[in-house]
């Protein structure tokens, strides 16, 4: 909801990032170098807690770059105003899954796909993966993966190189295409995210199935999207950028995390829900191997952490309006989507619940990479869109 502009509004200069003189950059760089050296030692040691150590971090990113886009397609839909100014954060974040690609590359190889995803391997029983061969099969897996980045490469550099060409002649036919185009990129978004989950997440059991699923990983994907577009506009604003963002925007920011935890909540609850209902032995094995041993802390932990102390935190107005209070409940929030698909994921490698060094180093070294071509990417254009036909009510804005 926005309030009357007034009759002269000062509109804000483009602000431009210089990777030089930026810290992080070189941080970044020397982390990624030192981080792919331990990578490969730990994939010469142990392939297996490298598969599934590199496949945490990386899915982590993955869901923050769907949340990303999400947001974005979400804005041109619904002809949004106050998103004007913190969108080109998601619009940087979404002009990198050409990276994601690349960094999905280890993952493929020969004798460590067929460890993530088992039916790949030469011991699955044959007889009943022969009933599913029609879609778990080699080739219609990679032709799979081309559809889902192919797409996902396209459209994210269609909505940022559209963005940015706005900055230069502020066309407003830009934000009409982009819009008319919003309503399908809605619907291949969460057909593609689904099948996304399903191929990688839930084919780590590929006997497993859950048919909310795809709903379950649309949750943490906004979720995740929101709260890290919330950190990324605090480090900007650390660095002196985007200034003209003030409480009415933090608020609307904090409002939909806060919405949208709650709807992560009402899908992993309601996957749990439907499974222990029906109690089908094909669907109950998942949560009978995840709440096994010291495993069960984890969930108990992911229900407080991840739902109920956010949403606490979050039902103050003034919390909402303050983005040092936001930063830290995003940030906490991001913890633990990593703490949720660790949860997930690290039961297929081993029995323990601590994690290995491994972990620690594939998180570290792609952020490192991630945020080193982030900040470049950056660089290239204003940090917001400076000549959006929206600017004047996305800066006054009123709740």
């Amino acid at each position: 909801m926005s309030g009357h502009p007034p009759h002269t509004v000062k509109l804000p200069a483009p602000e431009y990032l210089k990777p030089r003189q930026f810290a992080l950059t070189n941080i970044f760089a020397g982390l990624s170098i030192l981080g792919v050296i331990l990578s490969i030692i730990g994939a010469v040691t142990d392939r297996t807690q490298f598969a599934y150590s590199w496949f945490t971090s990386f899915y982590f990113y993955l869901l923050i770059a769907l949340g990303s886009f999400f947001w974005v397609v979400l804005h041109y839909a619904c002809d949004s105003n106050w998103t004007v100014l913190a969108r080109r954060t998601w619009e940087n974040v979404i002009g990198l899954f050409w990276l994601l690609l690349l960094l999905f590359v280890p993952l493929l190889l020969p004798g460590v796909n067929e460890i993530l995803w088992r039916w790949m391997s030469p011991s699955a029983d044959q007889a009943e993966l022969a009933l599913r061969s029609g879609y778990l099969n080699g080739p219609f897996f990679f032709v799979r993966l081309i559809i889902y980045f192919g797409y996902f490469i396209i459209a994210g550099l269609y909505y940022r190189t559209c963005s940015v060409k706005q900055d230069q002649d502020g066309n407003p036919i830009l934000s009409r295409r982009m819009h008319d185009h919003s309503y399908l990129a809605l619907v291949i978004f969460g057909v593609l995210e689904t099948f996304m989950a399903f191929d990688w997440l839930m084919g780590l059991d590929w006997r497993w199935s859950s048919s909310l699923f795809g709903a379950y990983n649309f949750g943490m994907c906004v979720q995740s999207g929101m709260a890290a577009g919330i950190v990324l506009v605090a480090i900007l604003r650390a660095g002196g950028f985007l200034g003209a963002l003030n409480s009415e925007h933090f608020y609307m920011m904090g409002k939909l995390l806060f919405g949208f935890t709650i709807l992560w909540a009402y899908f992993a609850f309601g996957q749990y829900l439907l499974i222990w209902y029906a109690n089908i032995p094909e669907e109950t094995v998942f949560y009978n191997n995840h709440n096994r041993g010291h495993w069960y802390f984890l969930s108990y932990l992911i229900v407080v952490g991840k739902f109920m102390f956010p949403v606490i935190y979050l039902l103050a107005q003034d919390t909402k309006k303050s983005l040092k209070a936001l930063t830290f409940i995003a940030g906490w929030i991001l913890f633990m989507q990593w703490v949720e698909l660790y949860w997930f994921i690290a039961p297929f490698a081993h029995n323990s619940v601590l994690p290995s060094w491994q972990d620690f180093v594939s998180f570290i070294t792609i952020t490192s990479i991630l945020g080193y071509f982030y900040i470049r990417l950056a660089a290239t254009a204003s940090l917001f869109p400076n000549r959006d036909p929206r600017m004047v009510e996305c800066l006054t804005i009123s709740n």
